[in-house]
């Protein structure tokens, strides 16, 4: 047995020194792509040696890092010190996920709301990160400026085209169920984005009710933007606007 051990710890000590003799560009590459697939076998490269985890301390490594199997920091609790830093370190460094997480944290539950979110979500958005953009994208579209309106539609059709605004809405929802959502930051826009309600077609009725459609439901006869309007009934709802 303890020539097996012995075996084991040669080869790991082995595959180390193979991995630390590669050239540092090559490294940090290597290992922006592991945490780009996993936070977790990331953070066993970090406690293997040293060296793994200054590169893993990178900037380009941690704008890449994936957050799925990172828990979310609610405002409810105090968040463990070590993963607040953790947290900083990607948004610094605008990891799209994170910029996504603060943006939802310091826009919809600072009591008197904070501007900053905003633009966490609007740099993630930018990114290409799609549930930024749909956060984002409705924001916009509860704007009293046309131009923000037209820039929130722009973002929308992109989602539209990708056919996931369905998944979309569950994703945001489930991630935003611990916030606060009453801040005052969001405010229902009394202006329809269609401003033909009376003789526009609109809608399809589903099952004798209005309903939000399915990816896939993409009826040529729809009002492109009374589609909008009813998504907007939805992110009303999603953060208690009344």
């Amino acid at each position: 047995m303890s020539s097996t051990i012995r075996l084991e710890n040669s080869e790991h000590v082995s595959s180390s020194s193979t991995m630390q003799s590669l050239p540092r560009e090559l490294l940090l590459d290597l290992i922006a792509i592991i945490g780009s697939r996993s936070f977790i076998d990331l953070h066993k490269m970090k406690v293997c040696c040293k060296d793994f985890l200054e590169v893993a301390q990178e900037s380009y490594v941690l704008q890449k890092i994936s957050l799925e199997n990172f828990p979310f920091i609610e405002w409810t609790r105090t968040p463990n010190e070590n993963a607040l830093l953790f947290f900083k370190q990607c948004v610094e460094s605008e990891n799209s996920e994170s910029l996504y997480r603060d943006g939802l944290l310091k826009y919809f539950n600072y009591p008197n709301g904070n501007i900053v979110g905003l633009v966490s979500l609007k740099i993630a958005a930018q990114t290409g990160h799609k549930e930024a953009m749909y956060v984002y994208g409705m924001i916009l579209l509860c704007s009293e400026d046309h131009e923000s309106r037209k820039q929130g539609v722009e973002y929308m059709r992109s989602l539209r085209k990708s056919k996931c605004i369905m998944s979309l809405r569950m994703k945001v929802q489930s991630l935003t169920n611990s916030l606060w959502k009453n801040n005052g930051m969001l405010v229902r826009n009394q202006t329809p984005i269609c401003n033909s309600k009376k003789t526009c077609y609109g809608w399809r009725v589903k099952e004798g009710r209005w309903s939000l459609l399915d990816d896939e439901d993409d009826d040529i006869k729809l009002c492109e933007n009374c589609r909008w309007d009813y998504e907007l009934e939805f992110f009303y709802n999603l953060f208690n606007v009344h």
